[in-house]
């Protein structure tokens, strides 16, 4: 079977962490970066896993700093990790419009791994690449970069070992390591065999309009995390009408035109009892790292831009529609009296 080739545009913890288990899948891994990134990656790069608390390697890597350096050079899936936001940016976009350019004409398939409503047709007509090459997913494992990392360890942290790794992950739901788009079907069904060749960790299958449903509607309760100053997921579930709040906001951007059958069932399914559930279940699993830490340090921090702006273009576009979107827009309008952020459309 011929290697496959990878090249992960960004060299963040989902960059890395990603290409980790890829190459441990057996593929050659390529990064993109920007030019001060290059020196910290002219060194192997150094994982703590917090499953078995052991510190791994990865090296034998290219690093590119300019999409002209590809020239020459053939990837089967070019991995962008920047988030929704920043691929929105004039120099996201810029990064988009030269690589789509790099791989016209060619087999290599564009692997967003940032989520956003909306950011597939825009990464579509930045690349101008058809469907067939352009295929949507995430890591699901929790990774961060260790020098920027500022919350306790948990007790059962080797603290030697993680201060002295680039990049601290937990794999708290092995079945569901990272998932793709159930469509594209071939590059989906590649994908995602070359992951899970990698013995330790699992790539599913999800439908796309599933995807983006789910991916969509998760940052109501993020939002509603910012609200509480991030105390805890008690503080948001206790809350009589924080709750609820965030149960029908994600409820009403399941049911959005664009997310179809799959988003209408998915919000009779997900009652506010049965949210609950699946939030604390993944605090339980998250425990390691810590659940809570780790979404204030992503969610509170890190990709906060691409949170909350999803939720506003949810609501914008389901009142466009003619659909109630009373309670996204509550939670949006709550958000932005606590952060002063009123400027934010």
């Amino acid at each position: 079977m011929k290697t496959k080739r990878i090249l992960v545009v960004g060299a963040g913890a989902l960059g890395i962490t990603t290409a980790y288990h890829l190459q441990l899948a057996g593929a050659d891994i390529g990064f993109l970066v920007r030019p001060n990134r290059e020196q910290a990656l002219s060194r192997p790069q150094k994982l703590y896993c917090f499953n078995d608390h052991s510190v791994q390697t990865l090296d034998g890597y290219q690093v590119f700093t300019d999409v002209s350096q590809l020239k020459g050079s053939y990837f089967d899936f070019v991995m962008v990790t920047l988030d929704g936001a920043t691929c929105r940016t004039e120099e996201g976009s810029t990064l988009l419009k030269a690589l789509g350019k790099a791989m016209a004409n060619t087999h290599s398939v564009l692997l967003i791994c940032s989520v956003g409503i909306g950011l597939y047709d825009h990464v579509r007509q930045a690349t101008g690449l058809p469907a067939g090459q352009i295929l949507e997913g995430t890591m699901s494992m929790f990774a961060y970069q260790v020098d920027r990392w500022t919350a306790p360890l948990k007790p059962t942290t080797n603290t030697g070992l993680h201060n002295s790794a680039d990049i601290a992950y937990l794999n708290h739901n092995p079945g569901r390591s990272f998932m793709v788009t159930a469509k594209p079907a071939r590059p989906a069904k590649v994908f995602t065999e070359l992951f899970n060749g990698c013995g330790v960790a699992r790539c599913s299958t999800m439908p796309v309009k599933l995807y983006r449903a789910f991916t969509s509607a998760y940052f109501c309760y993020t939002t509603a995390c910012e609200l509480t100053d991030w105390r805890g997921t008690d503080a948001v579930i206790n809350d009589p009408e924080l709750w609820p709040l965030v149960g029908r906001a994600q409820r009403e951007i399941l049911r959005l035109k664009q997310h179809g059958l799959a988003g209408k069932l998915m919000s009779w399914l997900m009652t506010d009892e049965r949210l609950a559930k699946t939030t604390r279940q993944t605090d339980t699993d998250g425990e390691p790292i810590g659940t809570l830490a780790f979404n204030h340090f992503h969610h509170g921090g890190k990709v906060q831009a691409q949170d909350i702006g999803t939720v506003i273009a949810c609501a914008d576009i389901g009142e466009a529609q003619g659909q109630d979107m009373s309670a996204t827009r509550e939670l949006v309008n709550r958000w932005r009296r606590h952060s002063g952020a009123a400027a934010l459309s």
